[in-house]
């Protein structure tokens, strides 16, 4: 599988050494406005592909490259922003921003894969990026609450969990308690606190839908998907395939409470989204 990685930072380089791990690439290509950062990436990418059992192909900076490209995803961004921000608004007046100026590129590029949008604020991202591009919005989608659901399975010791929403403040959590949810809710932060990144965890589950779309298991994913009702993208259980993106999207059973809150968290998004 041929996969385009824009955005070579944290998220993007660890996105990029876990496919190269996992097998998940054929060929990568690595794109970022650093070209210092990209070349010392595809240094150290290449040096480990030299132990691996299998080959990956490696190209720099390259939008032409993407023309054949099966998956781009998209995770570029400034993570230092988060070190001064006042409001959690922040992020976005930087990324969207980011958008703008690789979108048009992106497009030119003939590129009629899936696009995976990791950048925060996700579903915000994902929805302004498939707007932009004109890209059909069934192969445009996030990376949801992929993360955050593992996060709560970790923190409530159970497999039986999930979150849906916003990858946010007013994401879901369904079938915990409250002080589970917080904590579930907290973890992200509490690493960035300490690491001033994430960055393991969310490449690991990006890796994770793509495996999913590579072998077509149709695997229900939590993953940031396109609500034609609701003009708006956020979390639910979606089935996903390489070819067509998103084939459906399934709401599991809400309580009235679980059900007021997902709206509540579908109008924090379209909030956001008029922010830009």
């Amino acid at each position: 599988m041929k996969i385009g990685i824009i955005g070579m930072g944290h998220v993007g380089a660890t996105l990029a050494y876990t496919l190269c791990l996992q097998g998940l690439a054929e060929t990568l290509i690595l794109i970022d406005t650093n070209e210092a950062k990209v070349q010392a990436e595809y240094l150290e990418l290449s040096d480990a592909v030299k132990n691996l059992d299998h080959d990956v192909k490696l190209v720099k900076n390259d939008y032409a490259a993407l023309v054949d490209a099966a998956l781009v995803v998209f995770c570029a961004g400034d993570i230092t922003v988060l070190e001064t921000a006042t409001d959690r608004l922040a992020e976005l007046r930087v990324t969207s921003k980011i958008v703008a100026a690789i979108a048009p590129k992106l497009q030119a590029s003939g590129f009629s894969g899936l696009v995976i949008s990791i950048t925060n604020p996700c579903d915000v991202i994902a929805l302004y990026l498939a707007n932009l591009t004109g890209f059909d919005k069934a192969k445009v989608i996030g990376s949801g609450t992929l993360i955050d659901t593992n996060r709560l399975k970790n923190r409530a010791g159970r497999e039986d969990v999930l979150v849906i929403g916003e990858h946010g403040e007013s994401q879901v959590a369904l079938n915990v308690t409250p002080d589970i949810e917080k904590q579930a809710t907290g973890t992200g932060w509490e690493i960035y606190a300490a690491k001033h990144h994430t960055a393991f965890g969310i490449a690991s589950s990006v890796a994770r839908i793509i495996r999913v779309l590579k072998t077509d298991t149709r695997e229900l994913l939590p993953v940031s998907s396109y609500d034609e009702v609701e003009n708006c993208y956020y979390a639910t259980l979606t089935e996903l395939t390489l070819e067509n993106g998103v084939v459906q999207r399934v709401l599991p059973s809400l309580n009235n409470l679980e059900t007021d809150r997902l709206t509540q968290s579908i109008q924090t998004i379209k909030r956001n989204y008029l922010e830009i």
